[in-house]
């Protein structure tokens, strides 16, 4: 329960960001920008959730039509307790 509330936290600070925590031990972030973004955005919701780092599994576009990398990104990632 503290990892959803921490990981909200970030959503609310990030505007138009979008956190879900799925079955797994995976959360996915939908956002816009680069892999910049993603890395930073990623990172700070773990550490908010008290973990170290984020590994992003996957990125791909919510709109499969557009062109890579553009528009509305989803990202897969997990919170590591270590930097790899």
């Amino acid at each position: 329960m503290i990892r959803l509330a921490a990981l909200s936290l970030v959503m609310i600070l990030s505007g138009c960001t979008t956190i879900k925590i799925n079955a797994d031990d995976t959360s996915t972030i939908e956002y816009e920008g680069g892999a910049e973004v993603a890395k930073d955005l990623t990172t700070r919701a773990c550490r908010r959730a008290g973990q170290q780092t984020a590994e992003i599994i996957a990125t791909v576009n919510k709109d499969p039509t557009m062109p890579a990398g553009s528009g509305k990104q989803v990202a897969t990632f997990r919170c590591l307790a270590a930097d790899r």
